[in-house]
């Protein structure tokens, strides 16, 4: 009891200072909604149509050109002329015309375009799209020579160039399948800042690798199954309304390493069920944000949940089972990559399976370095910085995490 009253920085109070004080840092913080593309290019003997798809928003973040374009139908179909090219063998396709750009769902703009090839040899693909305005971008192509038979392709700022071959062996077709999507699956894990920050903030509460390896099976088991429902179409959840629901995750995992083992837990579930109601009211009357029956389950949640953090030997007991709640949700927001992509009909299992696959190597490469890195602090650092790191920490994911949360809801990132 006196080192706790001699250490302030202990305190809930402070932390929730602490919070208060370095939310202007995740006001900046971006995450899920990273910098993306999708194109569909489907292959027939000497004629290749694309179909190309990426957010508005994106298109925005694109120069003004020579004749000073203000459409972005335009200024994306100027830009896609610019920076694809598409060549079979050593001669470069054919365009016709120019990109056909109409609006797709809300938020979306989809460029039609079709190439004539000169031979019917492998094609080499060259997407250079977005990558001079955002060094993170990330594109997904999906290559079909026949409906139900296509290859994925992942293109980013080290990788703008892709061969894509002729070979119909079916063995090197399933091969390649299983290879792509397990480097799909790790790339959108380490691509994936919200992903990282949720593993970051379930660690700091954990004294033990016996507890890490139950939150990191938790973790698996709730995202393998959400991600196997959703991209097998069983359910369709609203994407909006998972972005959101991750940052909301995020949030309450880091207040409860913030609340564990302190009587005030009770009292911080009264605060966040009264702002989840001001936020249902807001939504109510904006006519935008998440639906009504949402706000009212995280109410109850937060108000049940909550208040077992008083004991923190309860709250450390109960995080496996809520590591595996918060994984479906986050399995969810996985699945979101793949409906985008699309999976091979014919290789449909070993290209989910590889996907999961992808995401369970990056997320444990993740785990160990976290975990590597807090073992080294205990021992370079004081007593007294090991102690108050997590603290401080967490309040830092708590402002990300509310940000993300509030900010999605209200689909303004």
């Amino acid at each position: 009891m006196g080192e706790q009253m001699n250490n302030p920085l202990r305190s809930p109070g402070a932390s929730l200072l602490a919070f208060i004080a370095l939310l202007g840092f995740a006001m900046g913080a971006q995450a899920h909604n990273r910098s993306q593309s999708f194109s569909h290019w489907q292959w027939d003997a000497q004629q290749l149509e694309m179909v190309f798809t990426v957010k508005a928003r994106e298109v925005t973040r694109l120069p003004p050109v020579e004749n000073n374009l203000t459409s972005l139908n335009e200024l994306l179909a100027t830009h896609l002329q610019r920076t694809l090219l598409v060549a079979a063998g050593e001669q470069p396709c054919e365009a016709a015309g120019k990109p056909e750009v109409q609006t797709g769902e809300p938020g979306y703009l989809t460029a039609k375009w079709s190439f004539s090839c000169p031979t019917e040899q492998g094609l080499r693909l060259e997407i250079h799209s977005f990558f001079p305005v955002a060094a993170s971008h990330v594109h997904y192509a999906n290559v079909a020579k026949q409906p139900g038979n296509s290859q994925q392709y992942l293109f980013t700022e080290s990788r703008r160039s892709h061969a894509i071959g002729v070979s119909d062996n079916p063995v090197d077709s399933l091969y390649r399948a299983f290879a792509q999507y397990i480097t799909l699956g790790m790339e959108h894990i380490f691509l994936g800042v919200d992903h990282i920050v949720f593993l970051l903030a379930l660690m700091l509460l954990l004294r033990s690798l016996k507890e890490l390896i139950w939150m990191v099976t938790g973790f698996t088991v709730g995202h393998s199954i959400t991600l196997g429902l959703a991209t097998l179409g069983i359910v369709n959840p609203e994407a909006s309304v998972v972005e959101a629901l991750i940052g909301f995750t995020i949030a309450l995992v880091a207040l409860e390493n913030i609340v564990a083992g302190h009587r005030s837990s009770q009292v911080t579930s009264y605060w966040l069920a009264a702002g989840l109601v001001l936020l249902g009211v807001v939504s109510l009357g904006w006519g935008r944000g998440l639906p009504l029956l949402t706000t009212l389950g995280l109410t109850m949640f937060v108000l049940a949940h909550l208040p077992l953090c008083e004991n923190k030997h309860t709250a450390i007991k109960l995080r496996p089972a809520l590591t595996l709640g918060f994984g479906l949700i986050h399995g969810f927001g996985f699945a979101g990559v793949l409906s985008e992509v699309g999976l091979p009909q014919q290789h449909l299992v070993p290209a989910l399976a590889g996907f999961n696959i992808g995401v369970e190597i990056g997320q444990l490469l993740i785990v160990s370095a976290l975990w590597g890195l807090r073992y080294w602090l205990k021992q370079v650092a004081s007593l007294s910085v090991t102690e108050m790191a997590p603290q401080m920490l967490s309040a830092i994911l708590v402002g990300t995490g509310c940000y993300w949360f509030v900010a999605r809801s209200f689909s303004l990132v």
